[in-house]
């Protein structure tokens, strides 16, 4: 019997192996898009049906659509923080400054969100937030294309220290962007934008995904795949004011 599935992370599927499986570039929990599109999910439903003429596998396709943007709802949602233009520079020390900035005025907004919530989910690189510019002086560090001296007290071999860095750091942004008494819950999809499109952080993560796949380390998976949980691809095009250093 043919079978088929709908895989939202790629580099699993890639793994596992599945007999048939179509990629979509949609959020965690949306395999079929924007709720309520029944035009648009019905096409996601034929394009998987469709990998059942494929006479065996493994099969995996991408689906070749972004899902279309809901309607925007009456309230909005912003960051509580405004931060300044994202400046384009390639020198460490000045990377470094732009997120410590970043981080410190996030500060207040974090420490609130997680006295709200009683937890964090800060700390999988085996650091906790007390660390969190530490861990973000790496990642400029990687980001700049400078040799990195990863300290004591980091468990994990690079490169998987910074996947693991890169989630902790972004989950520090997240959770003090939500955390404003009051507004309007943001979606998966606005929270990706703020992020990739209106932060130093944001556009540091595009420079790490960029350093690993130029890098010629053939002893690590230094590729697309590596680099994909650094930047999801619905994120995968930056922000175009980033396309030019200083």
């Amino acid at each position: 019997m043919a079978t088929v599935g709908i895989s939202l992370v790629r580099e699993h599927t890639e793994a596992i192996k599945p007999p048939r499986a179509l990629w979509v570039p949609f959020p965690l929990g949306r395999p079929l898009g924007e709720p309520n599109d029944e035009a648009f999910q019905l096409d996601v439903l034929r394009a998987v049906l469709a990998l059942c003429e494929a006479p065996q596998g493994p099969v995996l396709e991408d689906y070749p659509h972004d899902s279309p943007s809901m309607a925007p709802p009456e309230d909005l949602w912003a960051c509580p923080v405004s931060f300044p233009s994202p400046e384009a520079t390639t020198e460490g020390e000045a990377l470094r400054q732009q997120i410590a900035q970043e981080i410190r005025m996030l500060g207040p907004w974090y420490e609130e969100g997680r006295k709200q919530r009683g937890r964090t989910t800060v700390g999988i690189s085996g650091k906790g937030p007390e660390s969190i510019e530490e861990m973000a002086a790496i990642i400029a560090t990687y980001g700049a294309g400078e040799e990195i001296d990863i300290p004591q007290g980091f468990a994990f071999e690079w490169p998987r220290l910074l996947r693991y860095l890169t989630d902790d750091i972004r989950a520090y942004y997240f959770e003090a962007a939500v955390s404003q008494p009051g507004s309007a819950a943001p979606s998966p999809d606005e929270l990706n934008e703020w992020l990739y499109r209106q932060t130093t952080f944001g556009e540091l993560l595009y420079r790490c995904r960029d350093r690993m796949r130029e890098s010629d380390d053939t002893s690590v998976p230094m590729n697309r795949r590596a680099s994909f949980p650094i930047v999801p691809r619905a994120m995968r095009e930056r922000r175009p004011a980033a396309t030019s250093a200083k």
